[in-house]
């Protein structure tokens, strides 16, 4: 038994000295890069699919609509094969997947661009339908890998990487967070400048060629980290059903058994707390902007807006390590979830502040004419000075939701990292990322069928209501395991120990 203490004590010396004097920078290098790549393409992706159809955003929907369908159809399959695949083997598969089906794209539709005319012309209007869909195919793809590379590294490969150590899992996850939400920060102000300064034909050519060099960089930090920690080769890879044949029936069933399995796991009330916040409007995306263009905010100002959110969620995830260090993950996720929903409760408020457009009962049809972007809409003769108070309180309830989002984002991604088996990570992250699609499928679906901004009042309030019921899902998880994790905290070696070499818990929570 002491034998077996000292060579723990040597394995954690040893690991503490990888990642201090090696490991670290090239974890984050490569986290860097990926990210760096995926928000560019996030950002030019939407606008390069509008240009092909600027009349409405029928095109941009759809593809939003198409990747959360294939993520719900495909997150469990996909995760069984990460689990059923040695770690690098996966790891690269995804990598040189993603990168170069986003070059495939861009090399697409900067050749369509560049050779529009000529090809309507010659082809006519269709061909611009068979590039629409042949761009959305290629996305699905890049996408669907997107997603299995960070379940094969964020899920798993700094798992074994911080060796046990929670603090130090907390810290790593916290700076992967802040160096995504820096991307997010950063890289749409790039892909803005490139299409507001060059056209969409050079900005799809920097944006592949970026895919292009970015991959070798990846790839050799990925196969330097995958030799300099040797707990990444040791992984026991077990035969599943769905592994051992190739039939469509196989590949379903092995789908529904992770879906079981997950709803099964202890972790289920966690997992759901996060994918229940996935049903807002309440965030900065393509819904939230367009209404506030709606109300007369400009296009500049929601840029800046974009910037100051981000720098919120930065400072939520800095601060989840030492909370989570006093308090354990599962209260620090729910000290994130009072303080999302608290936020929140401000963009509930603005439904009836002065210059809130909700009214169920509106007839679009009294509008005579609405100046866009001036903020200012004629009734009849009557010209209206739009008042920013409701969406200036909406939007300022969203940024400030970013400090809390974050961190029980980050709170509920270490509690399924160290309560996962390590053969059973890829499944559980596979369904989580489906359940997460889900309801972001909902969303799209409820705005589709209440398009009108006097009507965005009740998504609003539905999308609260969701939140309200993650922050509960997530309770009832550390109701039940909180107080046992807190009191555990300081032995969590002997704990992650058991986790990994205990068997598949297949009991109902």
């Amino acid at each position: 038994m002491d034998k077996d203490t000292t060579e723990d004590g040597k394995d954690d010396d040893a690991t503490e000295e990888k990642i201090t004097r090696g490991g670290a920078w090239k974890l984050y290098c490569s986290r860097a890069l990926t990210a760096w790549g995926d928000r560019l393409w996030a950002f030019g992706l939407g606008l390069l699919l509008f240009k092909i159809y600027e009349k409405d955003l029928r095109l941009v929907s759809a593809y939003g609509l198409a990747n959360c369908a294939v993520s719900i159809i495909f997150g469990a399959s996909m995760g069984n094969w990460i689990d059923s695949s040695q770690r690098l083997r996966a790891a690269k598969t995804f990598l040189i997947i993603q990168n170069f089906s986003v070059a495939v794209n861009c090399a697409l539709l900067a050749t369509f661009f560049q050779w529009r005319k000529e090809a309507e012309e010659y082809f006519g209007d269709w061909i611009s339908v068979l590039v629409a869909v042949l761009a959305i195919v290629i996305a699905l793809v890049s996408t669907l890998s997107s997603t299995g590379s960070k379940i094969v590294v964020e899920k798993d490969w700094i798992v074994v990487i911080a060796d046990g150590d929670d603090d130090k899992l907390a810290s790593m996850n916290s700076i992967f967070r802040t160096i995504d939400l820096v991307c997010l920060t950063v890289s749409p102000v790039l892909a803005g400048v490139l299409f507001s300064y060059t056209n969409y034909v050079i900005t799809a050519v920097v944006i592949g060629g970026w895919n292009i060099c970015s991959v070798v960089f990846e790839y050799l930090l990925l196969v330097s980290i995958y030799k300099q920690f040797g707990g990444l080769a040791k992984k026991s890879v077990q035969e599943t059903a769905s592994d051992s044949s190739d039939g469509v029936l196989a590949k379903l069933s092995g789908s529904y058994q992770g879906w079981v399995y997950y709803f099964t796991h202890k972790v289920r009330n966690a997992g759901l707390g996060l994918a229940f916040l996935y049903m807002t409007v309440l965030g900065f995306d393509n819904i939230t902007w367009a209404f506030a263009i709606m109300q007369g905010v400009t296009e500049s100002v929601l840029g800046i807006l974009v910037a100051v959110s981000a720098l919120v969620g930065i400072v939520g995830s800095l601060a989840f390590p030492p909370l989570r260090k006093w308090l354990g993950e599962e209260r620090a996720g729910m000290v994130g979830m009072g303080a999302l929903v608290s936020s929140l409760s401000l963009c509930v408020v603005s439904v009836w502040l002065p210059g809130s457009p909700f009214d169920p009962w509106f007839d679009n049809s009294e509008i005579a004419e609405v100046k866009e972007g001036s903020g200012m809409v004629h009734v009849g003769e009557e010209e209206l000075v739009t008042d920013y108070t409701s969406v200036g309180v909406l939007l300022t309830g969203i940024i400030l939701a970013r400090f809390g989002l974050w961190m029980s984002d980050l709170s509920i991604t270490q509690i399924l990292q160290e309560n996962v088996e390590a053969n059973k990570r890829g499944v559980i992250g596979g369904v989580q990322n489906s359940l997460n699609s889900t309801f972001d499928l909902l969303k799209f679906g409820l705005v589709l069928l209440m398009p009108n901004q006097h009507m965005f009042g009740i998504l609003i309030i539905i999308s609260f209501t969701f939140i309200c019921m993650g922050a509960l899902s997530l309770t009832t998880y550390s109701c039940k395991v909180g107080k046992v994790s807190t009191c555990c905290s300081h032995n969590s070696k002997s704990d992650y120990t058991v986790t990994e070499t205990a068997e598949p818990n297949d009991s109902s929570v």
